[in-house]
């Protein structure tokens, strides 16, 4: 279920961060340019930005895209969305990675998560919602990218800190992950080139 996938991806963003050093904090990461401290402040708005999406009412406006995987591949095109905010993105994680005190940014998941989680458990996941400000997608759809965007990421921390991956995301969050990343690929693509049958450059299919 969606949401326990997103639950032990927060949790184990909790537990990350509550025993996180200053050093460790401060540590570069394989993300250029980007520390530690700058990963989880990217991440950190996730709780906050379900638990609004929760409480706002219904966009009046049609699905923009009906999954998950139509969405990031929409995002990720050439010269698309991600390309075009990938600098902004950076720019907002680094400014607020030197203002937000490390407990703040913890509190996210070890506080407003359950939170959030809570009231997933009780709400309808069919019902559409805005994402990003420019797309309206089925609520459980905009779960799964957070649940990849919470993977992604704790790796990208765990590389920094020699931890071992997947480690604690392995189950249904990495299921997640792998399951929207490979939808998110050309089918027929991603098939041939999994089995040996072409040499097609399939991957990336994010950045």
């Amino acid at each position: 279920m969606i949401i326990d996938a997103l639950e032990q991806t927060w949790q184990e963003w909790a537990r990350l961060g509550a025993e996180l050093s200053e050093q460790e904090w401060a540590r570069p990461t394989r993300l250029p340019s980007w520390t530690v401290k700058d990963v989880y402040t990217h991440v950190s708005p996730f709780p906050s930005a379900t638990r609004a999406g929760i409480e706002a009412p219904s966009p009046d406006a049609p699905v923009s895209h009906d999954d998950a995987a139509a969405l990031l591949a929409f995002m990720q095109q050439p010269g698309g969305l991600a390309d075009q905010t990938a600098e902004l993105l950076k720019e907002s994680a680094t400014s607020r990675s030197q203002a937000a005190p490390t407990e703040e940014l913890v509190e996210q998941f070890g506080t407003v998560g359950p939170q959030a989680i809570a009231e997933l458990r009780v709400a309808d996941l069919e019902r559409t919602v805005h994402y990003g400000g420019f797309a309206v997608v089925p609520a459980r759809e905009a779960l799964r990218i957070f649940v990849l965007e919470g993977v992604v990421h704790y790796f990208d921390i765990c590389d920094a800190l020699q931890r071992e991956m997947p480690g604690p995301m392995a189950g249904r969050a990495l299921k997640v992950t792998v399951d929207l990343l490979a939808e998110t690929a050309d089918p027929v693509a991603f098939i041939d080139a999994a089995t040996g049958r072409s040499d097609a450059a399939v991957l990336p299919v994010m950045r």
